[in-house]
């Protein structure tokens, strides 16, 4: 049931679709206020949406994309595993199982099915992150299981709520499974979201006729079909396969790859996942709903940005994928920690082929951006507050990563996770008056923003410890991805952006300064005591009185080739310590005097020098297992590096004009290729966990040295690749 004969006119269509998009939104404000979560106060770390009956998504609240794209397979398990109790007319069903379509225990999803007089017409979800699910650590990511029973509280479709009575038994059963009691007042925040979407639908039926609204919601569905489609069919033909990692799987440091091979053919999608490593030990896993989820949030934010977020895109779309692998994982396979993981890298190696066919189209280059934060993060403290209550605390900052470059301009510094999209990160204050912990410091990341002509967006840095805990001890526990190298992988020549880096300083003197009024450091290097590194995936372990705990999250990939940068841009970011001396001179090539200025004569020397470096180190790239070719007609460029004459018969460098070759030809046998330590993007590429299994790619011109592409590579892994099959004819109404 996702269309409907009945057409409805332009002006009813587009006051009704947006009242529904503003009945999700305000289920999500209801949610948030009522729930006294600080993960959702802090994060926005929530989904609200508008299903048709047999759960095809309408509307999807402006929240966390991905929990949003899930809610209608949570529909899809209520409707299959409900048999035994009903489903009425103010049942509420409650679901974290994600074997059953949620993305992982700590998001607890409630659905509600919609009637008008007898007749059921919809449903409305909400989901939202927990502070904790039970299990064996708090906070819901536990670091050393090995299967999803040891993850805490996995609920199927249990009814919550009947026929407009919450059912005591079943939140009292919950709130017994977990360690924070605002679990519970959270639970009765997504009944308070339900009850005000059935409320707002029902009076949109009383005012509009119960078969307006359901022809709207049709609508809808077949309007991003088919504006999806045609937005396909303008875009070239081709494709396109990136290659991401996961480090750490919670036992040990092996890295998983998650392989995404994108074709685009006329008016679809396929995406192919064949290559990933196969399911984890450990809790990095995501099941298929995360998979989808990651796809669809890609897809929404890279082609869709007008188009509804709904199962219209969806039919636009094949995804092809093996159960037992890391992101479509085989039951019992952990995966508490999907979101975080195998979810949001599936997002990147997604992303950057989306990115990379928009810059082969003049029309939509201007859309295209590089891969965002390329991962999220939990660091965990729990314990006593200074209240006296039990608590679980995820430290939500890391919601400030850095926003990918994009071809006209810098990204946006700590503008966001990229699957939220009204981004949030908590006030200092505020965190410091609910929990026991006095923040150092939180700052930007200087160095962090992937270099390129556009330079990614920053991301932050933060350290805090303990203050007026009741029992001087707190537990802290810390869940993250890409330490070891870097997620948000630039495109048309930029470099990724920072990774993550976790450590504690022990033995400070960090309690004497606050009691003599001492002023208290502001970085990492200012803090004296015995520093240790820790990894990406951190056992629970005390967080002692005087403990200082740290981390930095991942920054956005850079645009384009970082000597191309205008060099006075390059030195108000010097001026504003957004990029360093050091790397000015080494990555940008761009020099000052001795006072302070841009040295213009030393700057052209010494990116004339860094160009020279590259060809000298340059060697031939191995083959790959597919010729990247060109098929069209006229003349074509793919973001600034690659201009494709078909009436000239050439490829040639779109910086020097340099022919590289003729379309039909190997372009990568005409490339030259320099190989690279990751810390040559700058700091904190994982130079704190480098074991020498990664380094940075650089595709450059034979002649010029100019950067064609930058890829983070891991030896034995495939090739990023694509090929370009045909450009669409531009018509003169196109141009």
């Amino acid at each position: 049931m996702t269309g409907t004969d009945a057409r409805i006119d332009p002006v009813t269509f587009e006051v009704l679709n947006h009242r529904l998009l503003s009945i999700t939104e305000e289920m999500g404000i209801q949610y948030m206020r009522c729930s006294g979560s600080n993960v959702l106060i802090t994060g926005n770390d929530a989904a609200t949406a508008i299903m048709q009956p047999d759960g095809a998504l309408v509307s999807v609240g402006p929240y966390i994309v991905t929990q949003g794209n899930v809610l209608p397979l949570i529909v899809d398990s209520t409707k299959r595993l409900s048999g035994d109790v009903g489903i009425n007319d103010g049942d509420i069903f409650i679901c974290n199982d994600p074997y059953l379509g949620a993305i992982h225990h700590p998001d607890f999803a409630t659905v509600a099915p919609i009637y008008w007089r007898d007749e059921l017409i919809g449903w409305i979800g909400a989901s939202g992150h927990q502070l904790d699910t039970g299990g064996m650590d708090p906070g819901g990511f536990s670091i050393k299981v090995v299967d999803v029973h040891q993850e805490g509280l996995r609920m199927p479709p249990v009814k919550l709520v009947d026929r407009g009575t919450m059912r005591e038994d079943v939140l009292r059963w919950i709130l017994n499974q977990v360690r924070d009691p605002l679990v519970g007042l959270d639970v009765k925040g997504q009944v308070a979201a339900l009850n005000t979407g059935r409320k707002r639908i029902l009076e949109l039926i009383e005012s509009w006729g119960v078969d307006t609204v359901k022809a709207v919601m049709g609508q809808s569905i077949d309007h991003a079909r088919e504006k999806l489609r045609k937005r396909l069919g303008e875009l070239p033909d081709g494709v396109w396969r990136d290659v991401q990692y996961i480090d750490h799987d919670g036992h040990s440091t092996d890295i998983y790859q998650i392989v995404c091979t994108m074709t685009k053919k006329g008016e679809a999608l396929t995406f192919d996942f064949e290559g990933t490593s196969p399911n984890a030990r450990g809790l990095i896993n995501s099941t298929y709903s995360g998979l989808q989820a990651a796809v669809l949030s890609a897809v929404y934010i890279n082609l869709c940005w007008d188009i509804p977020w709904n199962r219209g895109v969806r039919d636009c779309i094949e995804l092809r994928t093996t159960v037992g692998t890391v992101n479509n994982c085989a039951y019992p396979a952990p995966c508490a920690m999907a979101t975080i993981s195998a979810v949001i890298v599936t997002i990147d190696a997604s992303w950057r082929c989306l990115s990379q066919m928009l810059m082969a189209d003049e029309r939509y280059r201007e859309q295209a951006m590089a891969v965002w934060s390329g991962t999220s993060m939990a660091p965990i403290f729990a314990g006593t507050s200074q209240h006296g209550f039990p608590f679980a605390a995820t430290e939500m900052s890391h919601f400030g990563g850095g926003g990918g470059a994009r071809t006209y301009d810098d990204g946006v510094d700590t503008a966001g996770i990229v699957f939220n999209t009204t981004p949030n990160m908590p006030n200092i204050e505020d965190q410091e008056s609910e929990y026991p912990v006095l923040y150092l410091f939180r700052r930007h990341l200087r160095d962090s923003g992937g270099p390129g002509r556009f330079r990614g967006g920053r991301s932050a840095e933060l350290a805090y410890t303990i203050h007026k805990a009741p029992e001087d001890r707190l537990d802290g526990l810390f869940a993250g991805t890409g330490a070891e190298m870097p997620n948000a992988i630039g495109i048309g020549g930029g470099m990724p952006g920072a990774a993550i880096r976790i450590a504690r300083v022990l033995s400070t003197d960090i309690i004497s300064r606050i009691h003599s009024g001492e002023p208290l450091p502001d970085a990492l290097e200012a803090i004296s005591g015995k520093l240790e590194i820790l990894p990406p995936k951190h056992t629970r372990s005390a967080m002692e009185l005087g403990d200082v705990w740290y981390h930095s999250w991942q920054a956005g990939g850079g645009y384009g080739d970082p000597l191309r940068r205008d060099p006075e841009r390059v030195a108000t970011d010097i001026l504003r310590q957004i990029v360093s001396v050091e790397a000015a001179a080494g990555i940008y090539g761009v020099v000052l005097d001795r006072a302070g200025q841009l040295d213009g004569r030393a700057t052209e020397t010494q990116r004339a020098a860094l160009r020279k470096w590259r060809l000298e180190e340059s060697v031939d790239p191995e083959p790959g297992d597919m010729p990247m070719t060109f098929a069209g007609s006229g003349r074509r460029s793919v973001a600034e590096t690659l201009t494709v004459d078909f009436d000239k018969d050439s490829v040639a460098c779109g910086d020097c004009g340099h022919v590289h070759c003729r379309p039909q030809d190997d372009l990568l046998a005409h490339l030259r290729e320099v190989n690279v330590p990751l810390k040559a993007a700058g700091p904190v590429r994982g130079e704190d966990y480098d074991t020498g299994r990664f380094h940075l790619r650089q595709l450059c011109c034979s002649k010029c040295g100019g950067l064609v592409d930058v890829q983070v590579a891991l030896d034995g892994a495939p090739r990023a690749y694509f090929r370009i099959d045909g450009w669409p004819a531009v018509t003169k109404a196109a141009e």
